[in-house]
């Protein structure tokens, strides 16, 4: 070898490993399709999450969750009563007058020995305002043992007489039902009519602006779906109209003031029309009432 050869071959730069390895990868051709765009497994992925839905569904529509979970809440209440030393005792429940105790135990779903700690207060809570005739609970942990409760439960403005049925009523018109009759229910107004319990709100509205007339009241009529008919202490009835109802009880209790209307004998005052009163006397003992127009 000559030296200019030898010297040429010594001049040239070395070859680095990262150059061989370049060579070796470009070799290796990518196809350019994302591995998700292979058919195959795009269609097995497609199957996998077909099924887990359609299992998820199946679970959820035979309750196998919902069972799932309440097999896990008891079997924690369970441990939790094991390890902790706050046990229940005693139920301390405040405030009521009418809600049965049978209620308010399956509403709270606890038992003598359970955690205090494990009691789900919140739940517990809402339970007992799904009863009828609670408006509002709080439920509250006593340690070492008492779980306290305080309601506040609904009163009753009204009883509205349904053919035979007697049903409990609150001031915003929501019938109420309670185990017994509350104390002094036979002072409670009589309602009649369909519908009567959702304008029970209208009626105490008209009321308050009259009270003269709300003290001598015991029932009131729905009549026609559109009316009230009143019906006093003395049996006297006021035919109220449709419209300006208010106006024709103030101008009711203005002739009361000055003639003494309703303690005269009559049966009927009518002041559906606002130019006009009609009065009906009142019919002798034994003979039926007669009908009046709606």
């Amino acid at each position: 070898m000559s030296k200019a050869a030898k010297s040429a071959r010594t001049d040239a730069p070395p070859r680095r490993d990262y150059d061989r390895r370049k060579r070796k990868g470009a070799v290796r051709r990518s196809s350019g399709r994302p591995i998700w765009r292979q058919p195959l497994l795009l269609g097995l992925a497609v199957t996998l999450l077909g099924m887990g839905g359609a299992g998820g569904w199946w679970a959820w529509k035979e309750g196998w969750l919902v069972e799932a979970q309440n097999r896990f809440d008891e079997a924690s209440r369970n441990v939790l009563g094991l390890l902790t030393p706050f046990k229940l005792a005693d139920v301390t429940v405040e405030g009521r007058d009418y809600v049965e105790r049978d209620a308010i135990l399956a509403a709270l779903n606890v038992r003598s020995g359970d955690s205090l700690l494990g009691i789900d207060l919140q739940g517990a809570r809402k339970r007992l305002e799904a009863i009828d005739w609670v408006a509002a609970a709080t439920v509250e942990r006593r340690l070492p043992d008492t779980l306290y409760v305080t309601l506040k439960e609904r009163r009753a403005v009204a009883i509205w007489q349904n053919g035979s049925e007697y049903t409990l009523i609150d001031k915003n018109g929501r019938t109420v039902r309670a185990s017994r009759m509350p104390p002094g229910a036979d002072k409670l107004l009589l309602l009649g009519g369909p519908g009567a319990p959702e304008h029970v709100g209208e009626l105490l509205l008209l009321l308050a602006y009259e009270p003269a007339i709300a003290k001598v009241l015991r029932a009131a009529v729905w009549v026609g779906q559109r009316r009230w008919n009143l019906v006093l202490n003395n049996d006297t009835e006021i035919w109220l109209p449709e419209e300006d109802a208010v106006a024709a009880l103030q101008r009711m209790a203005k002739l009361d003031a000055s003639d003494k209307l309703l303690q005269r004998e009559f049966g009927v005052v009518d002041l559906r029309l606002p130019d006009k009163l009609y009065l009906r006397k009142r019919a002798p003992a034994g003979d039926p009432p007669p009908n009046g127009p709606a």
